[in-house]
C-alpha cells in the first residue's frame, strides 16, 4: 500500500488543478451546445425563464447564481445585484469543479477503471447527481422532465465535456495513454 501522499494528496491536487481547465472548456463549449440544442429542440419563451434553462439570455438565472443570491438574502438580508451574482457564480462553479476534480483525481489514481469511457460517464454522473437530482431536491431547479429538452441535452453534454477534459488532463499529467 502506498503512502497517504501518493494515494490521496497528490492525486487530489492533480485533479483540483486539472479541473480548472475542465471547467473552462465546459464554459467555453456551453454557448455552442446551447445554440445547437436550441435549434434541434426549440424551447418556448416560458421555458427559457426556468432556472438553468437559458444561460445565453439569463446567465444570472443559472443555479450557482440563484444559490448565491438565496444565501445573500438569508444571511445578509439583501439580494445580490447582477454583477455580484455573476462573480459568485464563477467562484461556486470553479470551486465545486475543484472539489469534484480532487475526488475524481483520487478515485482514478487508486482505481484507473473509473476513467474508462474517457471520463464521459463520470461527467454524465455529475450531471445526474447535481442538475437531475440535488438541485431539484433542494428546489433550486426543476427536474429534467420539467426542463426544456434542449437544456437537458446541452447541460448533460457540457458535463460530459467536463468529465472528458478532466480525464484527458489527468492522463497527460500522469503520463498515461489517452
Amino acid at each position: 500500500m502506498g503512502s497517504l501522499k501518493e494515494a490521496v494528496v497528490r492525486p487530489a491536487v492533480q485533479g483540483a488543478i486539472v479541473s480548472f481547465a475542465a471547467s473552462t472548456v465546459k464554459s467555453i463549449t456551453e454557448p455552442m451546445l446551447e445554440k445547437a440544442f436550441d435549434r434541434l429542440f426549440p424551447p418556448t419563451p416560458q421555458q427559457l425563464k426556468l432556472v438553468g434553462a437559458d444561460p445565453a439570455g439569463h446567465l444570472d438565472n443559472m443555479p450557482p447564481a440563484v444559490i448565491a443570491n438565496e444565501f445573500s438574502e438569508a444571511v445578509y438580508g439583501k439580494p445580490l445585484d447582477k454583477s455580484e451574482k455573476l462573480k459568485a457564480q464563477q467562484v461556486i462553479h470553479y470551486g465545486f469543479g475543484a472539489v469534484v476534480g480532487a475526488a475524481y483525481g483520487v478515485a482514478t489514481a487508486n482505481c484507473p477503471a473509473i476513467g474508462r469511457g474517457l471520463g464521459i460517464p463520470a461527467g454524465l454522473a455529475l450531471y445526474g447527481t447535481t442538475h437531475a437530482t440535488l438541485l431539484p431536491l433542494f428546489g433550486v431547479q426543476q427536474p429534467p422532465w420539467k426542463m426544456p429538452l434542449s437544456a437537458v441535452c446541452w447541460e448533460a453534454t457540457s458535463h460530459a465535456v467536463f468529465g472528458a477534459t478532466l480525464e484527458i488532463g489527468l492522463r497527460l499529467l500522469r503520463g498515461r495513454k489517452l
